[in-house]
């Protein structure tokens, strides 16, 4: 973003985060039709409101997953107490200009937080990682329109198990949003994006292509390019509609029996030209290396679940839903895998919205509530019937400007003391409170989870369930 965009965008700048995958939160397109969720192998619980607080600089906080990993290293992670970098989609208001999109703030607690030092750009509002033109203003920048091009937040940070500690990878929502639409924000085509830090997150390769990348949509070289995208390109003409692979969440997989290290990214499909959006969580995958020293060397090549294997190409292959059905009539999102050490399973959590349906075609969201599905193998996506989370529902407020407040998006869980992408029997969720087009609050819930059979803790875990290694 240059001074330009940056101040006389103020307003404009500030409307980029009221976007249209607000609309695509909890997966609302479309939707699903099936049977009721059965009975899951444990119990889920979460609290009321768990305080927070922040620079009041801070604003649209949070606008994507929240990742959180120990500041001082992985040895750190077994401290309850040790602090912790939360890699976070926000905006930092500085003076009359709102900056975005990616930063990092430092919690020792879980409920204080403030700007991590030695991380982000003075220049640019402290901020992390940014696209190459925000919204707001011109749509007349010269050369290729980039799938990065107004919007790039990461949903997910994780570390690259294959090379040193401070090795990471974010797994970013990248959108374009031009030509401008009649819609605004709410009509483009987003993607997910890859990109990658050697120095623990401070620095990210910035939306400038590097030489022989000039002219390619999707790349500005082996640092940062799309990873999973549509069947086909953006069209020249403005678009009606929002389009794409969104909302993502990644996991490492660090359990595969074979010795492999697979980077899992589960996402929301909001509809394609001449396909619609069908409600369901969707997951594509990329090899990153093994156990034996072996890498991807370049850029990762992500394969999209479908028709029960990962059959289509990451880059425009087709896909299906992989997630269990959460009710009757329902639209899913906000999804997150972990791995939970105590229940020795793999863990999707995700939003499920409820709607009435009072005649065809005419339905109405009336409540969303945190759901949970627990599977044994990845590579299989064999996830147990959907069940919901004791005392996550919450009423949907439509507001008459045609606007909503929502209670529970984003839902990122984090147990202190496990590995990161690990999870115990408790810890905390951090959510979305408020309008996901507007002005919200970041909140946070404890939450619990009690194994249906007596739980019987690992001589090399620790109380709350965790591996200790």
């Amino acid at each position: 973003m240059n001074a330009k965009s940056a101040s006389a965008g103020t307003q404009e700048e500030a409307l980029r985060f009221r976007r249209a995958i607000g609309f695509t939160l909890l997966g609302l397109w479309s939707l699903w039709v099936g049977p009721a969720a059965a009975q899951s192998a444990a119990t889920f619980s979460v609290s009321g409101d768990q305080a927070l607080s922040y620079p009041a600089s801070i604003q649209y906080l949070p606008d994507e997953h929240v990742t959180v990993l120990p500041a001082a290293g992985p040895a750190a992670a077994r401290a309850v107490d040790a602090p912790r970098d939360f890699f976070v989609a926000m905006s930092n208001r500085v003076g009359a200009a709102h900056w975005g999109d990616a930063f990092v703030l430092r919690s020792s607690d879980f409920r204080h937080f403030d700007f991590a030092p030695g991380f982000g750009d003075a220049r640019r509002g402290h901020a992390v990682f940014w696209p190459a033109h925000p919204a707001g203003g011109s749509c007349a920048h010269p050369g290729v329109t980039h799938f990065d091009e107004q919007y790039a937040a990461p949903g997910s940070v994780v570390q690259d198990p294959t090379l040193p500690p401070g090795n990471l990878i974010m797994v970013y929502e990248a959108e374009i949003h031009c030509p401008q639409s009649s819609k605004g924000m709410a009509a483009g085509w987003v993607s997910i994006g890859i990109a990658r830090s050697a120095d623990g997150g401070r620095s990210w390769p910035p939306p400038v292509a590097q030489k022989g990348y000039e002219g390619d949509w999707l790349e500005y070289g082996d640092g940062r390019y799309a990873g999973v995208t549509l069947p086909g390109a953006p069209p020249k003409k403005a678009f009606d509609a929002f389009y794409g692979d969104a909302l993502p969440s990644a996991f490492v997989d660090d359990r595969d029996p074979t010795g492999q290290f697979y980077l899992y990214v589960a996402y929301q499909f909001t509809g394609a030209p001449g396909a619609e959006a069908d409600a369901r969580i969707h997951v594509a995958r990329a090899w990153l290396g093994d156990r034996s020293g072996h890498r991807e060397s370049g850029q990762l090549h992500f394969f999209k679940w479908r028709a029960g294997g990962w059959t289509q190409k990451g880059r425009g292959g087709s896909e299906d839903g992989a997630s269990p059905p959460c009710g009757a009539s329902y639209g899913e999102g906000g999804p997150q895998i972990a791995y939970d050490d105590a229940l020795r399973r793999y863990v999707m959590t995700f939003v499920c919205t409820t709607y009435v349906c009072p005649s065809p075609g005419k339905c109405e969201a009336t409540e969303d509530s945190l759901f949970f599905a627990t599977a044994t193998s990845l590579a299989k996506q064999d996830w147990s019937p959907a069940r919901k989370i004791e005392r996550s529902t919450y009423r949907r407020v439509n507001r008459p400007d045609g606007g909503w407040i929502v209670d529970g998006g984003y839902p990122s869980f984090v147990s202190p003391g496990c590995k990161p992408g690990h999870l115990g029997l408790t810890g905390s969720v951090f959510l979305l409170k408020g309008d996901p087009l507007g002005d919200r609050r970041f909140v946070s819930r404890s939450f619990a989870i009690k194994p249906a059979a007596p739980w019987v803790a690992d001589p090399a875990a620790s109380a709350n369930g965790c591996e200790r290694n």
